[in-house]
């Protein structure tokens, strides 16, 4: 694996303009849509309906970007992960003699220099929003705003290499997507809210993550209130991160290697 060929798969998703634009829609324009909906709200009845910036609000753009930025970066991964397939270019790329496991590691820091920034982008954007329609409002602390950013960061990177390993074995774009959003939006809730299973729920990412989560975002029945009852340790939680990156990579580069031309 070389900076060439890694800048090459960065190129290859900038240049696919349809998914770049999408991507923008489901980060930093989902958290737009968010406070600017909220704020209209609030002028129109400030009694009843108040200012949605400031601290005591901050967790609803943390839990819109981990939420629908999980979901895009499930789509992201699935286009980077069978792009060759579709394209009809993988042959082309296998009598090249280039390593096979090169090609595909190479899409992991590739598809991961647009992602990164584009989810920083994102979460700037909804402090500044938080900032401006705080409202007189306390504001979040320093802490508070790089510990929220650097979970939504690690959350939805993990979510964005899980997906391009799955796909890369499905082999199936319109396939991927639908496994990959059937099971974070439908089957790992459904786990989590059965309690007969026990510790092996451990082992699901929403249950992980859920335990590094800095800012409580499962408390009160948030989106990963069952995970966060689940009281998970730290130590398993990394190892279960880990798993969810190391397992789909492997199994992504096997399959990779050993598909037909």
């Amino acid at each position: 694996m070389s900076w060439r060929m890694i800048s090459a798969e960065l190129l290859r998703v900038r240049k696919n303009r349809a998914l770049a634009i999408w991507m923008v829609i489901m980060t930093a324009g989902a958290v737009t849509v968010f406070f600017l909906i909220a704020e209209a709200f609030h002028l129109d009845n400030s009694v009843q309906n108040g200012p949605p910036g400031g601290a005591v609000n901050f967790t609803h753009p943390i839990v819109i970007l981990s939420l629908i930025g999980s979901i895009a970066a499930a789509i992201l991964g699935t286009s980077v992960g069978v792009g060759d397939l579709t394209s009809g270019v993988f042959r082309d790329l296998v009598v090249t003699g280039r390593s096979r496991v090169a090609m595909f590691a190479a899409r992991v820091p590739g598809m991961l220099l647009f992602w990164i920034p584009l989810i920083a982008v994102a979460y700037l954007i909804a402090i500044a929003f938080d900032f401006a329609l705080a409202g007189g409002l306390a504001t979040p602390t320093a802490a508070h705003m790089i510990k929220d950013g650097l979970w939504i960061e690690l959350t939805t990177s993990i979510a964005l290499i899980a997906s391009m390993g799955v796909s890369s074995v499905i082999g199936s774009r319109g396939i991927s997507i639908g496994i990959l959003l059937a099971w974070q939006l439908a089957v790992t809730p459904l786990l989590l809210a059965l309690s007969v299973l026990g510790v092996t729920r451990e082992a699901l990412l929403t249950a992980a993550t859920a335990r590094v989560q800095p800012g409580g975002l499962g408390d009160n029945g948030g989106p990963n209130g069952a995970a966060a009852s689940l009281h998970v340790s730290m130590v398993a939680a990394i190892v279960v991160l880990i798993g969810w990156i190391v397992v789909p990579l492997v199994i992504g580069g096997w399959r990779t290697a050993t598909r037909e031309a």
